[in-house]
């Protein structure tokens, strides 16, 4: 990174983020990188409406969060029908990065993996929404395969899964995991639809320290709405001072490179 930035990462190495009421700043600069980053992915928000988002420690992290977003509403939504929900899925490729297996472990997400071909090295959409059914939380695509960077089809993947939501009366979203292409897609291929131009795109993560040129490790979990997001997930805390809303697996985390990501924003974004 530039040696400005070297610079400030090295004088906020002593600052806790989670302690909002000593460091606002810090917070006021995570708000924004998650609104900037939002728009970055055309979340359908109002001018002057804060984006919905959390920094993480990395997309690991932020699959997380997600992962457990889906799940809650899902069981929220299974509970109201009167239906069981103790058998919760998660549609994704073989070829999805370790950390979506240790979500399925972790939280007792069964992932249902859609196998590759010889010619084709990512998830096959066609075969993804065949494997979905009632237990489906969300289905998986990826913008930047582990294997070999390619991009998953997201807009035919939303089209094929429109159409068995209006055939099953399901509500079974997407989820994109952009760790590699969220920084790379908006500004080389602007033109692809990918994001949440898209109405079954509920959420995106994306890596900081890697295409988002900060040092590891940071990342970021953005959701395309408030209604993504339930709110029994969001931990209210006050003994540190004023009401501070938190949605993470950590707690204390150094703002360092909060800072790093928005110096980055500012510096190599464009204006919109």
């Amino acid at each position: 990174m530039e040696p400005e930035c070297d610079k400030l990462i090295l004088e906020s190495l002593n600052k806790n983020y989670i302690d909002m009421d000593e460091y606002p700043v810090t917070t006021e600069l995570q708000d924004r990188c998650v609104n900037m980053i939002a728009r970055l992915f055309n979340a359908p928000h109002k001018d002057g409406e804060n984006a919905i988002g959390v920094g993480t420690v990395g997309s690991s992290e932020a699959i997380m969060l997600a992962g457990l977003a889906f799940k809650k509403k899902w069981q929220n939504r299974r509970n109201a029908e009167g239906k069981p929900f103790d058998k919760p899925n998660i549609v994704t490729g073989a070829n999805v990065q370790v950390c979506w297996e240790k979500f399925g472990r972790y939280f007792e997400v069964e992932l249902k993996a859609v196998k590759l071909r010889e010619d084709y090295n990512v998830m096959d959409p066609h075969k993804a929404v065949e494997m979905v059914d009632e237990n489906t939380i969300c289905v998986c695509a990826i913008l930047g395969s582990t294997y070999n960077g390619e991009f998953e089809d997201v807009k035919l993947l939303n089209d094929l899964l429109l159409s068995k939501n209006r055939e099953t009366g399901w509500d079974t979203a997407i989820h994109v995991d952009a760790a590699s292409g969220g920084f790379v897609a908006p500004f080389i291929y602007p033109e692809l639809v990918w994001d949440f131009r898209l109405p079954l795109v509920r959420s995106i993560n994306v890596s900081g320290h890697k295409y988002g040129l900060v040092y590891a490790g940071i990342g970021w979990q953005i959701w395309r709405s408030k209604q993504d997001l339930p709110e029994e997930l969001v931990f209210h805390i006050n003994y540190l001072g004023a009401d501070q809303p938190t949605f993470t697996l950590n707690f204390s985390r150094g703002a360092s490179h909060i800072i790093a990501q928005y110096y980055q924003l500012i510096r190599l974004g464009f204006q919109d």
